[in-house]
Protein backbone atom coordinates (compact mmCIF):
# COMPACT_ATOMS: atom_id res chain seq x y z
CA UNK A 1 0.00 0.00 0.00
CA UNK A 2 0.91 3.93 -0.55
CA UNK A 3 1.97 6.15 1.92
CA UNK A 4 -1.14 8.22 1.09
CA UNK A 5 -3.59 5.40 2.23
CA UNK A 6 -1.98 5.14 6.01
CA UNK A 7 -3.66 8.39 6.81
CA UNK A 8 -6.72 7.34 6.45
CA UNK A 9 -9.32 8.55 8.71
CA UNK A 10 -11.16 6.20 10.76
CA UNK A 11 -14.44 4.86 9.31
CA UNK A 12 -17.53 6.92 9.21
CA UNK A 13 -19.58 5.88 12.13
CA UNK A 14 -23.19 4.89 11.15
CA UNK A 15 -24.45 8.37 12.88
CA UNK A 16 -22.40 10.25 10.79
CA UNK A 17 -23.50 8.89 7.53
CA UNK A 18 -27.23 8.62 8.49
CA UNK A 19 -26.92 12.70 9.02
CA UNK A 20 -24.67 13.38 5.60
CA UNK A 21 -27.64 11.05 4.04
CA UNK A 22 -30.40 13.02 5.60
CA UNK A 23 -28.02 16.40 4.43
CA UNK A 24 -27.76 15.20 0.65
CA UNK A 25 -31.89 14.16 0.65
CA UNK A 26 -33.03 17.49 2.35
CA UNK A 27 -30.61 19.44 -0.61
CA UNK A 28 -32.17 17.21 -2.88
CA UNK A 29 -36.16 17.95 -1.71
CA UNK A 30 -34.99 21.64 -1.85
CA UNK A 31 -33.85 21.48 -5.27
CA UNK A 32 -36.92 19.88 -5.86
CA UNK A 33 -39.07 22.18 -4.56
CA UNK A 34 -37.51 25.53 -6.46
CA UNK A 35 -37.56 23.49 -9.56
CA UNK A 36 -41.56 22.54 -9.32
CA UNK A 37 -41.71 26.68 -8.24
CA UNK A 38 -40.38 27.78 -10.86
CA UNK A 39 -42.03 25.70 -13.81
CA UNK A 40 -45.28 26.43 -11.78
CA UNK A 41 -44.18 30.54 -12.18
CA UNK A 42 -43.31 29.79 -15.46
CA UNK A 43 -46.64 30.40 -17.23
CA UNK A 44 -47.93 33.09 -15.03
CA UNK A 45 -44.17 35.10 -15.89
CA UNK A 46 -44.27 34.15 -19.62
CA UNK A 47 -47.39 36.13 -19.34
CA UNK A 48 -46.59 38.73 -17.95
CA UNK A 49 -43.17 39.31 -19.97
CA UNK A 50 -45.88 39.28 -23.43
CA UNK A 51 -48.21 41.79 -21.61
CA UNK A 52 -45.19 44.26 -21.22
CA UNK A 53 -44.27 43.69 -24.64
CA UNK A 54 -47.37 44.10 -25.95
CA UNK A 55 -48.05 47.19 -24.20
CA UNK A 56 -45.06 48.15 -25.28
CA UNK A 57 -45.93 47.79 -28.98
CA UNK A 58 -48.98 49.16 -28.57
CA UNK A 59 -47.35 52.53 -26.79
CA UNK A 60 -44.67 52.80 -30.00
CA UNK A 61 -47.84 52.18 -32.20
CA UNK A 62 -49.76 55.39 -30.74
CA UNK A 63 -46.89 57.19 -31.22
CA UNK A 64 -45.91 56.16 -35.14
CA UNK A 65 -49.53 56.60 -35.66
CA UNK A 66 -49.64 60.70 -33.95
CA UNK A 67 -46.42 61.28 -36.46
CA UNK A 68 -48.38 59.90 -39.26
CA UNK A 69 -51.37 62.54 -38.30
CA UNK A 70 -48.79 65.22 -38.15
CA UNK A 71 -46.28 64.71 -40.73
CA UNK A 72 -48.66 62.80 -43.55
CA UNK A 73 -45.33 61.77 -45.86
CA UNK A 74 -43.88 60.30 -42.89
CA UNK A 75 -42.05 56.91 -44.13
CA UNK A 76 -39.52 54.74 -42.44
CA UNK A 77 -35.78 54.51 -43.25
CA UNK A 78 -33.45 50.82 -42.23
CA UNK A 79 -29.84 51.82 -42.60
CA UNK A 80 -26.60 50.32 -41.77
CA UNK A 81 -26.88 48.67 -38.41
CA UNK A 82 -30.72 48.51 -38.28
CA UNK A 83 -30.71 52.17 -37.42
CA UNK A 84 -34.53 52.88 -37.87
CA UNK A 85 -35.51 56.37 -38.97
CA UNK A 86 -38.88 58.38 -39.61
CA UNK A 87 -38.78 60.56 -41.75
CA UNK A 88 -40.39 63.75 -43.45
CA UNK A 89 -39.36 66.33 -45.66
CA UNK A 90 -41.73 68.71 -44.08
CA UNK A 91 -39.29 68.80 -41.30
CA UNK A 92 -36.42 69.53 -43.02
CA UNK A 93 -36.14 73.25 -42.19
CA UNK A 94 -37.56 72.75 -39.13
CA UNK A 95 -35.04 70.23 -37.61
CA UNK A 96 -33.38 71.43 -34.64
CA UNK A 97 -30.84 68.37 -33.22
CA UNK A 98 -28.32 65.83 -35.52
CA UNK A 99 -26.85 62.74 -34.63
CA UNK A 100 -23.02 62.68 -36.04
CA UNK A 101 -21.56 58.83 -36.58
CA UNK A 102 -19.12 57.33 -38.55
CA UNK A 103 -20.71 54.85 -40.96
CA UNK A 104 -18.20 52.00 -39.97
CA UNK A 105 -16.47 52.02 -36.58
CA UNK A 106 -13.85 49.56 -37.98
CA UNK A 107 -12.47 51.51 -41.38
CA UNK A 108 -9.62 54.09 -40.57
CA UNK A 109 -11.39 56.34 -43.27
CA UNK A 110 -15.16 56.14 -42.13
CA UNK A 111 -17.48 58.28 -43.56
CA UNK A 112 -18.78 60.99 -41.62
CA UNK A 113 -22.89 60.88 -41.33
CA UNK A 114 -24.92 63.79 -40.31
CA UNK A 115 -28.90 62.70 -39.38
CA UNK A 116 -30.32 65.91 -38.63
CA UNK A 117 -33.81 65.30 -36.97
CA UNK A 118 -36.78 67.33 -35.17
CA UNK A 119 -37.54 66.23 -31.46
CA UNK A 120 -41.26 66.10 -31.04
CA UNK A 121 -43.46 64.73 -28.75
CA UNK A 122 -43.91 60.92 -30.16
CA UNK A 123 -40.50 60.83 -31.19
CA UNK A 124 -37.71 62.37 -33.44
CA UNK A 125 -38.51 62.59 -37.01
CA UNK A 126 -35.60 63.11 -39.08
CA UNK A 127 -35.12 64.92 -42.24
CA UNK A 128 -35.40 63.63 -46.09
CA UNK A 129 -33.03 62.68 -47.10
CA UNK A 130 -32.44 61.02 -43.59
CA UNK A 131 -28.46 61.41 -43.56
CA UNK A 132 -25.72 63.49 -45.68
CA UNK A 133 -22.17 61.74 -45.95
CA UNK A 134 -20.29 65.22 -44.79
CA UNK A 135 -16.62 64.12 -44.44
CA UNK A 136 -14.37 60.94 -43.10
CA UNK A 137 -12.13 59.79 -40.06
CA UNK A 138 -9.04 61.82 -40.88
CA UNK A 139 -5.51 60.25 -40.25
CA UNK A 140 -4.46 62.64 -38.22
CA UNK A 141 -7.44 62.24 -35.72
CA UNK A 142 -10.51 63.99 -35.74
CA UNK A 143 -12.94 64.43 -39.25
CA UNK A 144 -12.24 65.84 -42.72
CA UNK A 145 -14.61 67.65 -44.32
CA UNK A 146 -15.91 66.74 -48.32
CA UNK A 147 -15.34 69.57 -50.74
CA UNK A 148 -19.52 71.01 -51.06
CA UNK A 149 -20.93 69.12 -47.95
CA UNK A 150 -22.64 72.26 -46.74
CA UNK A 151 -24.36 72.77 -50.37
CA UNK A 152 -25.73 69.36 -50.04
CA UNK A 153 -27.70 70.15 -46.72
CA UNK A 154 -28.74 73.96 -48.09
CA UNK A 155 -30.07 72.50 -51.13
CA UNK A 156 -32.39 70.33 -48.90
CA UNK A 157 -33.20 73.09 -46.84
CA UNK A 158 -31.28 72.24 -43.72
CA UNK A 159 -31.80 75.17 -41.12
CA UNK A 160 -28.22 77.43 -40.64
CA UNK A 161 -27.88 76.67 -37.75
CA UNK A 162 -27.38 73.12 -38.30
CA UNK A 163 -24.67 73.49 -40.99
CA UNK A 164 -22.95 76.31 -38.46
CA UNK A 165 -22.56 72.94 -35.63
CA UNK A 166 -21.13 70.85 -38.18
CA UNK A 167 -18.75 73.40 -39.79
CA UNK A 168 -17.96 74.19 -36.15
CA UNK A 169 -17.19 70.13 -35.30
CA UNK A 170 -14.82 70.30 -38.49
CA UNK A 171 -12.89 73.29 -37.22
CA UNK A 172 -12.66 72.07 -33.91
CA UNK A 173 -11.27 68.64 -35.30
CA UNK A 174 -8.88 70.71 -37.31
CA UNK A 175 -7.68 72.72 -34.40
CA UNK A 176 -6.72 69.87 -32.40
CA UNK A 177 -4.93 68.10 -35.47
CA UNK A 178 -2.61 71.13 -36.03
CA UNK A 179 -2.07 70.97 -31.85
CA UNK A 180 -1.15 67.45 -31.93
CA UNK A 181 1.51 68.34 -34.72
CA UNK A 182 2.66 71.03 -33.10
CA UNK A 183 3.02 68.67 -29.87
CA UNK A 184 4.57 66.23 -31.69
CA UNK A 185 6.82 68.54 -33.98
CA UNK A 186 7.16 71.82 -32.89
CA UNK A 187 5.69 74.49 -34.56
CA UNK A 188 9.07 74.78 -36.77
CA UNK A 189 10.42 78.18 -35.09
CA UNK A 190 13.53 76.79 -33.24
Amino acid sequence: MGKFLLGKAEPETPEEAALRAAKRKAEADEWARKREEDMRLAVPRRIETLRKEAAAKVAEANQLDALLKEYPDLRMYVGRWEKRAFYSKTVNSKVNRFDLRHNCGCCADSPLEIWPYLETPFGNVYSDPTEFRVGERASLGGDKPYDGWDDKMRAAGIPDAIIGAVAAHFEQCAKEAREALDAEYGDGSE
